[in-house]
């Protein structure tokens, strides 16, 4: 094989190399995002239900310009 050929191939395999490393951290933080989801689902579902307020709140606003 010439030189030419050789750097060719190396470009290649590195460039195969950099695509396999960005997939492989993509996974990785697709897989956080899920984990993160399923921690912030479950808080939610452990808060107690909020009370809805009185109906004598909220029902007089003053307004100032």
């Amino acid at each position: 094989m010439g030189s030419g050929t050789v750097g060719t191939v190396k470009a290649y395999l590195g460039t195969k190399k950099v695509k396999l490393q960005q997939d492989v951290q993509t996974n990785i933080l697709r897989q956080i995002m899920q984990q993160e989801k399923q921690v912030a689902q479950d808080i939610l579902e452990t808060m107690p239900k909020a009370l809805p307020n009185p109906p004598h709140l909220g029902n007089n606003l003053d307004i100032y310009v």
